[in-house]
């Protein structure tokens, strides 16, 4: 029963016996090979951020689809590219030129982690009940003026709000590029990059 015990518990009392010898299994990584999952669809959703960032070094990403991607993923909605477009969400026209490769993936796979500045998410709930959800984009006497992630602009009377809310999450959701695969993502981050 002692031994028993000393050997489970790893006790490790000698005079009670029952010690085992154990070797720790070797983890061996499975070897990934790129090119046969570079084109898969949803490989984006189903990876790890660090083996995303991984294959942005070894894929050269195609500017034309990338720029095909930005508008059928929706990045459009949200994101001008001209400066004569509506302003939204942050402007991506000259993101290439503020950002790296790998930072511009990181705020698509984890818009969270970091918002650009003038980019809070805020919510004014009016005295009438009414909710406001955007970007505040300016501020002066007895006024605050808010865009919301489409471009429509608001000006609210401060007299007028009941609660203003500083949100800790982006207005972007996380998730927007789990179904393409790394090709496609690649090419998506190639675009952006080449935005200057």
């Amino acid at each position: 029963m002692f031994a028993d015990m000393n050997g489970k518990l790893r006790m490790g009392i000698k005079e009670f016996g029952g010690e085992e010898k154990t070797e720790l299994a070797r983890i061996e990584e499975p070897e990934v090979n790129l090119n046969q999952i570079k084109n898969k669809k949803g490989q984006i959703g189903r990876s790890s951020i660090e083996d995303i960032m991984l294959s942005l070094d070894d894929l050269k990403g195609d500017a034309v689809l990338g720029e095909q991607l930005f508008a059928r993923q929706g990045c459009v909605a949200c994101h001008s590219l001209k400066a004569s477009e509506p302003m939204k969400g942050p402007f991506m026209g000259q993101i290439g030129s503020i950002m790296s490769k790998e930072q511009i993936a990181e705020s698509i796979l984890k818009p969270n982690a970091s918002i650009s500045q003038g980019f809070s998410s805020v919510m004014i709930t009016a005295n009438n009940g009414k909710v406001y959800s955007g970007f505040v984009t300016g501020e002066s006497t007895g006024v605050v003026k808010m865009r919301n992630i489409t471009g429509q602009q608001f000006t609210i009377r401060e007299s007028d709000i009941k609660e203003r809310e500083e949100l800790e999450t982006s207005m972007m959701p996380t998730g927007l590029a789990n179904s393409m695969s790394y090709e496609e993502f690649a090419s998506l981050i190639e675009f952006l990059s080449k935005q200057k």
